[in-house]
């Protein structure tokens, strides 16, 4: 762990979907001291939800706020608040659970709704809500947050019931599997939803996804023969991982997801760009910006080998055309309208309209010349071997060089290109200290592409830039 220039720099790991509630023995308490069933797993997940928000929608008095009402009909049975290609429950019910309901409430309930509840956590109603749920009657809690749903909606508590809703599986836990889908309610809502309960990025503090090594179309190498692969490659699905850290970054509602490099392999095909693409626009339509700088893969992208693969290089600038990327430069980005500022070098000072023109340039410290500094945050993204990571003898870049010379004071550098944490230390081979003390910080790739990996999960890095400081959570991928 190392100190940053303004004074900390926090770590933590972190998995999604983790609850807050807390285990006493065999039984469960509410952060408002209600008790709540054991949930240890064993029952239905997706048919103990559909019945427990049936009897949560069949409660709702005249009186309560109508969004909430669309907002539980569209989880039960389909509407307007549903995100794109997630199925309702009570269509995963008929697909997943064919014929499951009567005999589980006939085994596990009064023979109208269920009674034993062992997949998912309920409660008693809030005491303001118990004149509308029939006696006896639970609601789910919300995982995440460890709060009963309201029943009772009135105009000012209806994003506080939406941000508790959006808590639940897109596709709960059933008898057959779901289709892969992992946001359940349209995120553009959810995130208003979350900032106007102060649930989102508060005050000057940015949140960003730190990003790197994607490598999209990596599995294609079984195929092409083409570039060096781990023996466990068939386990290896780069559009599950970046299906995943679009995922992460809407869960966590960050401001922006930053990309330090080798976005594509050198050989990829249509299908998973199509798909990276269609994710890179939910990104967008929710309102998450996503910068990058490109890798030496992307570069050699331009050139495909193999008759399936596809130029990725015309791939990336269709993105920054559409704006679903944004290209960072030696000039500052504000990212999400700011106050951080992001610069970026890519890998051989080659950017995305020059690998036609260019070969890598290559570069020397003394060769950068970086735009006016704001006096906000700054961070500074490379995608070349630099020092502290690697020594001076085998370095690309002497990052030392390059700070003192830069003009701009960065409060954290972030890097690319490498593929296993320093000294293959997974505890502290993420973080490093330039000579003058600047944190220097790596995610590790994307997905499991070099044999430190074999037994250790890649994630992503959320970091969260504040008057005191930067603090990192990791997140599987």
């Amino acid at each position: 762990m190392y100190i940053l220039k303004s004074g900390w720099l926090r770590t933590s790991a972190s998995t999604l979907g983790a609850r807050s509630s807390i285990w006493l023995g065999t039984e469960q308490i509410s952060p408002y001291g209600r008790e709540l069933s054991s949930t240890m797993g064993a029952g239905n997940e997706l048919v103990e939800l559909y019945d427990g928000l049936s009897v949560l929608y069949s409660s709702l008095p005249e009186a309560t706020e109508l969004e909430w009402k669309r907002a539980v009909k569209s989880v039960l049975y389909g509407g307007e608040l549903l995100a794109e290609e997630v199925s309702c429950y009570g269509e995963q019910q008929n697909k997943r659970n064919h014929k499951k309901r009567k005999e589980y409430v006939r085994r596990y309930g009064d023979g109208s709704r269920i009674t034993d509840f062992s997949a998912i956590t309920v409660a008693e109603p809030r005491p303001q809500d118990r004149q509308y749920v029939p006696p006896g009657a639970v609601i789910p809690v919300a995982p995440e947050s460890g709060e009963v749903l309201p029943v009772h909606v009135s105009t000012n508590e209806v994003d506080r019931a939406i941000s508790l809703l959006a808590e639940f599986p897109a596709e709960p836990a059933a008898d057959r599997p779901g289709d892969g889908v992992d946001v359940l309610l349209d995120p553009a809502r959810v995130r208003r939803a979350r900032e106007n309960t102060g649930q989102g990025s508060g005050g000057d503090a940015v949140t960003v996804l730190f990003v790197s090594d994607t490598h999209l179309g990596y599995e294609n190498r079984a195929v092409t023969g083409r570039g060096k692969t781990v023996s466990w490659i068939s386990e290896v699905s780069s559009t599950d991982a970046f299906t995943r850290i679009v995922t992460i970054a809407i869960e966590q509602d960050v401001d922006a997801v930053i990309h330090t490099g080798d976005i594509v392999d050198h050989e990829v095909d249509q299908e998973t760009l199509d798909n990276a693409a269609a994710r890179l626009e939910l990104l967008s339509k929710v309102g998450i910006p996503v910068y990058c700088i490109i890798g030496s893969h992307d570069r050699d992208s331009y050139a495909p080998q193999h008759a399936n693969s596809k130029n990725g290089i015309a791939w990336l600038q269709q993105q920054v055309r559409k704006g679903t990327l944004v290209e960072l430069s030696t000039s500052p980005t504000p990212v999400a309208g700011g106050p951080l500022d992001a610069y970026g070098i890519p890998a051989g000072n080659t950017g995305i309209d020059d690998v036609a023109k260019f070969k890598p340039l290559g570069w020397e410290p003394s060769d950068m010349q970086f735009g006016s500094s704001s006096p906000e945050p700054n961070v500074l993204c490379l995608h070349d071997g630099v020092t502290p990571y690697r020594d001076r003898s085998t370095a690309d870049i002497d990052l030392d060089q390059l700070l003192s010379r830069s003009g701009v004071s960065f409060d954290c550098v972030l890097i690319g290109d490498e593929h296993r944490p320093k000294d293959d230390d997974f505890d502290n081979g993420y973080s490093f200290q330039a000579r003058d003390g600047t944190p220097v910080l790596y995610t590790g790739p994307a997905i499991r592409i070099s044999e430190p990996y074999r037994d250790h999960e890649s994630f992503v890095t959320e970091l969260t830039f504040a008057a005191d400081g930067v603090s990192t959570t990791q997140h599987s991928v």
